[in-house]
């Protein structure tokens, strides 16, 4: 049998603004945000258990992932299983680990590439040796993948970390262990309530955008062979499950309320709100000062609003659904319509979501205008650091978000309006 390439499980599907891998929408993000969403949740260990919010969705995600290719791929063999599942690892920008010494019982993973513990050490201070490792994603995502290999029952597979870069060991290392009772997970939503689109083409601008969208789905994102990260746009980029993002940031918001009381509700909601603002400056904001845009995007970029169009057209070939520009922005307002957003598609499949509405979306659009129309991005070379984002935002956010329809309170589709005003 020949054995399947981690690139080929990789499916755009243009009419949703959505990529699949193993059923399970993925979606690109960079390290600034990874950090910023999981430190955020990771605050709040003392009062309660993050890691079952951390690790667990992760396990989740992966046990349906790598279930679904074994069994539509007809991959019995374990061995095969075992070397898709490291293939897929690096592929997605992970880092590099080998499952070898994994038996069905668990046993040992030690590796120096790991995407949050490399990135982070790279980033920040050592952490204390008193703290946990920065490694859940992939803590989960390597339980949840043993048990597919395996056969096993989602819940199956108990794990912890033992060493971390970020407290200054040369490696991250893991270890995975058979449970005697199933941990209380539950089965991944997958494409969650999926929404089909167009890409609308403006008639005030000449930003081509389906054109544009189907460049940025040809670029490579390829993961150095001996580290297994993805170094682009000036970022440390990875392809990891939606559901995973949204799913942390629900349970961490639901879980918080029920702890400390309703009190903490608009909190919580900032912070999550303030994870899409970290995200636009980042990683949006790399890939727009990108030698990648300025060959696909900025020879059709003439105005202020063309670099929103622009940016608007890139969305959907990194997964996060498809983006519809209701009328010409401005430096005042921006009204947009999101068909298929990734965050609203998984929560519109939960039983009772806590949250009705997206707030990764409300920051990020608050985000996009503040670069182009505060930071003026198309008009200089900026640095993404954490002085500049003092310097634009250190009285509050420029441009505030809201929902003026949701699917999540019963919409049709997701409608928002960004507008000049602080928060």
């Amino acid at each position: 049998m020949t054995l399947l390439t981690a690139e080929s499980l990789v499916e755009p599907h243009l009419e949703k603004g959505s990529i699949l891998i193993g059923g399970e929408p993925h979606v690109v993000h960079c390290h600034y945000y990874n950090h910023f969403l999981q430190t955020s949740i990771e605050d709040a260990e003392g009062i309660y258990p993050v890691e079952e919010v951390l690790v667990w969705t992760a396990q989740e995600v992966a046990h349906a992932l790598f279930r679904n290719i074994f069994t539509k791929k007809g991959i019995h063999d374990f061995n095969q299983r075992k070397s898709l599942v490291e293939s897929l690892y690096s592929s997605c920008g992970f880092g590099k680990i080998s499952l070898q010494g994994i038996t069905s019982e668990g046993g040992e993973i030690s590796t120096p590439y790991e995407h949050y513990a490399y990135t982070y050490a790279a980033t920040f201070p050592s952490r204390p040796k008193g703290k946990r490792g920065v490694a859940y994603f992939s803590q989960g995502y390597i339980a949840g993948a043993i048990e597919a290999i395996y056969d096993l029952p989602l819940g199956s597979i108990g794990s912890e970390q033992t060493a971390c870069l970020t407290q200054g060991d040369p490696a991250v290392r893991w270890r995975f262990y058979r449970l005697s009772h199933l941990l209380p997970l539950s089965p991944s939503v997958q494409e969650g309530k999926a929404q089909t689109g167009t890409l609308v083409q403006p008639r005030d601008t000449r930003v081509p955008m389906a054109q544009i969208r189907d460049a940025v789905l040809g670029l490579p994102l390829n993961p150095d062979p001996d580290t297994g990260l993805i170094e682009a746009f000036g970022v440390v980029l990875t392809r990891l499950p939606g559901n995973y993002y949204t799913l942390i940031s629900e349970r961490h918001f639901q879980r918080m309320i029920q702890v400390v009381g309703e009190e903490v509700r608009q909190v919580v909601l900032d912070m999550l709100i303030e994870s899409g603002h970290v995200c636009a400056f980042n990683t949006l904001g790399g890939i727009m000062q990108s030698a990648e845009w300025d060959a696909v995007v900025r020879p059709y970029l003439d105005t202020p609003e063309d670099w929103i169009y622009g940016i608007s057209a890139v969305l959907p070939a990194i997964g996060w659904g498809i983006v519809e520009c209701s009328q010409r922005p401005s430096a005042q307002a921006w009204n947009l319509c999101l068909r298929n957003w990734y965050e609203t598609t998984a929560l519109a499949a939960l039983p009772s979501p806590a949250l009705d509405h997206s707030p990764f979306a409300k920051g990020l659009f608050a985000g996009i205008m503040a670069l182009v129309y505060k930071a003026g991005i198309a008009e200089k070379s900026l640095t993404f650091d954490g002085v500049l984002y003092r310097q634009l935002f250190q009285e509050g956010r420029i441009y505030e978000t809201e929902f003026l329809e949701s699917r999540l309170q019963g919409g049709e589709k997701d409608v928002l309006r960004a507008r000049v005003g602080h928060v």
